[in-house]
C-alpha cells in the first residue's frame, strides 16, 4: 500500500509539473482569451481546458471563476455542465487522496477540525455535506478533505456536492454566457435559483441547530 501510495504521488507530481507551464493557466481567468483557445484547438483544446480546470479548483481556486469563464465560452447550459463535471470530478479527486492516501499526514494538521467534521457528518452526511456546499462561507477544498477523511460515503459526496454546486455554476455560467447580451430569462433563472439555495439553506440550517440542540440535551 505504500508503494502504491507513493507511486500515485509521484504521478500526480509529474502531471502538476508537466501542466506547470500550460499557457492556460497563465490565463484562465480570462475570458475572451479561453474562448479563442477554444475556438482555435478544437477538442483537444477543449479537454486540455477541462483538465486545467479540475486542477484549478482541485487547489482552491474559485469554482464561480470556472463557471463564469466556461459559460462565456460554451454558452449557458454547456458551460454549466463543463463546470459542474471539472468541479465535481476535482471534489473527487481531493476526497480520494485524502481517504486513501494523505489521511495520516492531514490529521497532524486538521485533528480538531477533523473530530468536529466527523461528528458533524456522522448522522445524515448527504445533509450536512449539502449544508456544507450551499452555505456562504467555508472552503470548498477543506470540506473536500475532511469528507474524504472522515470516510462519507461515496455517493452521498458526490450526490450532495453535485446539488450544492449546482445554484451557484448554474448562475455564474449564465451570467457568463449573458455578459454583452444578457436575456430576461437568464436574469429570472438567476433570482429564482439563489432565492432556492437561500431557502434551502436555511432549512438544512435550522434542521442541523435542531438535531445539535437535541444532542446537547441528551449530553445533559
Amino acid at each position: 500500500m505504500k508503494i502504491i501510495k507513493i507511486v500515485l504521488l509521484l504521478a500526480l507530481a509529474v502531471l502538476a509539473y508537466s501542466q506547470s507551464n500550460n499557457e492556460i493557466w497563465q490565463h484562465i481567468a480570462d475570458k475572451d482569451w479561453i474562448a479563442t483557445y477554444v475556438s482555435t484547438h478544437g477538442i483537444q483544446g477543449q479537454l486540455l481546458l477541462l483538465a486545467c480546470a479540475v486542477l484549478f479548483t482541485a487547489v482552491g481556486a474559485p469554482r464561480q471563476l470556472i463557471a463564469f469563464t466556461f459559460g462565456f465560452t460554451f454558452g449557458g447550459l454547456n458551460g454549466t455542465l463543463y463546470a459542474l463535471l471539472c468541479t465535481l470530478l476535482s471534489a473527487v479527486l481531493v476526497y480520494v487522496l485524502a481517504h486513501f492516501i494523505l489521511k495520516q499526514t492531514l490529521l497532524r494538521y486538521f485533528s480538531q477540525r477533523y473530530q468536529r467534521f466527523r461528528d458533524f457528518v456522522a448522522v445524515q452526511p448527504f445533509s450536512k455535506v449539502l449544508l456544507a456546499r450551499i452555505f456562504p462561507v467555508g472552503s470548498n477544498v477543506i470540506t473536500n478533505l475532511l469528507s474524504g477523511m472522515a470516510g462519507v460515503p461515496m455517493m452521498a459526496f458526490i450526490t450532495a456536492s453535485a446539488l450544492g454546486y449546482l445554484p451557484q455554476t448554474l448562475i455564474f455560467a449564465l451570467a457568463g454566457s449573458g455578459v454583452g447580451s444578457a436575456n430576461e430569462w437568464q436574469l429570472i433563472v438567476s433570482i429564482i435559483l439563489g432565492i432556492f439555495s437561500l431557502v434551502l439553506t436555511r432549512h438544512l440550517y435550522r434542521q442541523y441547530k435542531k438535531q445539535h440542540a437535541g444532542v446537547i440535551a441528551i449530553g445533559e
